[in-house]
């Protein structure tokens, strides 16, 4: 058979959707003022590992004293 007689048998559906950039660009949800705003509470900033690092270092030494102490 030739290519087009297989072509003209079996039928194909397919979609095509035009799409333009802006359909996946979102506009804020927040206003420039209430974006801009001081906060009034915010979050601590993150411990460093050497901050880490310093209190499990004394929860140990905390520990393995009053284990002493205590045994």
């Amino acid at each position: 058979m030739s290519a087009m007689g297989i072509s003209s048998r079996y039928k194909l559906i397919s979609a095509h959707a035009d799409y333009r950039r802006s359909d996946f660009i979102f506009p804020r949800t927040q206003s420039s003022v209430l974006r801009d705003a001081p906060w009034e509470r915010r979050l601590r900033p993150a411990y460093t590992w050497s901050e880490i690092g310093v209190y499990g270092v004394s929860a140990v030494t905390t520990a393995a004293l009053l284990a002493s102490v205590l045994f």
